[in-house]
């Protein structure tokens, strides 16, 4: 597994978060015991161009760049990916969202994710 690889493993998963917020609006308020609003599911389509847009980048990004300018870009990513962690951990902590399967499972494939970035930014 080579450092292009976990941007492209990462810019899959976020294809994965833009469907599911295009396809799964209601099985994702679901998971929150939210009630499904149109307002909610044009934010939530909204939210899935933007995964859709920072999933392409990661996805390409290997390919527009050099592996140093590659290994450049990769620790302020990992910074946001770590920012992104802590929100989710604070609104569990909060109760802004109840604290689940779902929410635990995205919190460590996150983790794992930020884990590979590290390991092979570093290798």
């Amino acid at each position: 597994m080579t450092l292009a690889s976990v941007y492209r493993i990462n810019g899959l998963l976020g294809l994965l978060w833009a469907a599911s917020f295009w396809f799964g609006t209601d099985m994702m308020a679901a998971s929150y015991n939210w009630e499904v609003t149109l307002p909610m599911v044009t934010m939530a389509q909204y939210l899935g161009m933007s995964f859709l847009f920072t999933a392409v980048i990661f996805i390409m990004l290997p390919n527009w760049t050099s592996s140093e300018q590659l290994r450049k870009a990769t620790p302020p990513l990992i910074i946001l990916q770590l920012l992104a962690i802590a929100l989710q951990v604070f609104h569990i902590t909060s109760g802004t969202i109840p604290a689940g399967g779902m929410q635990y499972f995205g919190i460590g494939l996150s983790s794992l994710i930020v884990i590979l970035f590290y390991w092979k930014y570093r290798a």
